[in-house]
């Protein structure tokens, strides 16, 4: 104990403080993920979980399950696998030779990440998940090697899995795997504004264009013009042509829709359960704390082996 104080008591200033500098710098950023770890988890415990057919308006905690859209399927870039959402990296393994020594590393050369809209599912109804910017912890995670620069066979197990000049990585999550999510919840109704009587006027506007077809329809005496009783019929078929259409939107719900909240609050999709991802957070809170310990005690020593605290 004592070399050591006499080895950072003796250390050039420039030496000291560029290492005691990063000391400070790795207390400050371990209190500061401490404190975020501690908040997200206790705002998992303490936001209500809803459901998607009596969400609030606004920030919101869903539980349910993935499910595509209507439309072309989502698939992994790299496996091909059916999913809700990806992400994927190709890396290329260098070597560089330098000063008579060999260094090999890994260089990304490809990633990307899944943006595709789709379904969260309860047991009350369906909202639109828009994954863009959201903090995704998915279900599914694979890697693998091979001698190409895009793979062509899926993850192997043997041991020639781990060869290879190149690295594929990709995570998923499955169609209807669980999922829980925290993000702006917004509804909006698809005929809240709906007028019957702009709607006829319409209605009949657009009939009266086709002169000929509604004579056709609606002239009963063949005298090529439309009376008074026979107008009457024509406003009756499109009031009812017009609550006809009503009635079939009034069948469907509500569009909803989850994204990224505007206020800077997390927005977590996974697949992975609120309690395990609660006692994640706080395990790495506690970790960044030890960690904020260890090198806010080191800052302190060399401070005072220096004589300056």
């Amino acid at each position: 104990m004592e070399q050591l104080l006499s080895d950072i008591a003796a250390a050039p200033d420039g030496e000291f403080w560029f290492a005691t500098g990063a000391l400070m710098l790795a207390a400050l950023a371990t209190l500061i993920a401490a404190f975020v770890f501690v908040k997200r988890a206790r705002l998992m415990t303490d936001t209500p979980t809803a459901k998607i057919r009596s969400a609030p308006q606004g920030y919101v905690e869903l539980c349910g399950y993935g499910k595509m859209l209507d439309g072309p399927p989502i698939h992994a870039p790299l496996t091909h696998a059916p999913c809700v959402w990806w992400w994927y990296k190709i890396e290329e393994r260098r070597t560089s030779h330098s000063n008579g020594k060999r260094t090999t590393r890994w260089v990304t050369i490809d990633q990307g990440r899944s943006d595709a809209l789709f379904l969260l599912v309860d047991d009350t109804g369906e909202c639109i998940v828009d994954p863009e910017a959201a903090k995704v912890i998915p279900e599914i995670r694979q890697r693998w090697h091979g001698s190409t620069r895009r793979p062509t066979t899926g993850p192997s197990n043997g041991v020639f899995g781990f060869l290879g000049k190149y690295r594929y990585v990709e995570h998923r999550i499955a169609p209807l795997h669980p999922l829980y999510v925290l993000g702006q919840f917004r509804s909006q109704s698809v005929h809240h504004n709906f007028d019957e009587q702009s709607e006829v006027r319409e209605l009949l506007t657009e009939w009266k264009r086709d002169e000929t077809a509604l004579l056709r329809e609606f002239d009963a005496d063949g005298n090529g013009e439309i009376d008074l009783n026979e107008w009457e019929q024509v406003r009756a078929k499109a009031i009812a042509q017009v609550r006809e259409k009503l009635a079939d939107q009034a069948a469907h719900p509500d569009i909803h829709v989850l994204a990224r909240p505007s206020n800077r609050q997390p927005f977590i999709l996974s697949a992975v359960p609120q309690e395990t991802l609660v006692r994640r957070y706080r395990i790495q809170a506690a970790l960044a704390f030890a960690g904020f310990l260890v090198s806010g005690s080191a800052t302190a020593f060399a401070l005072a082996a220096r004589g300056l605290l």
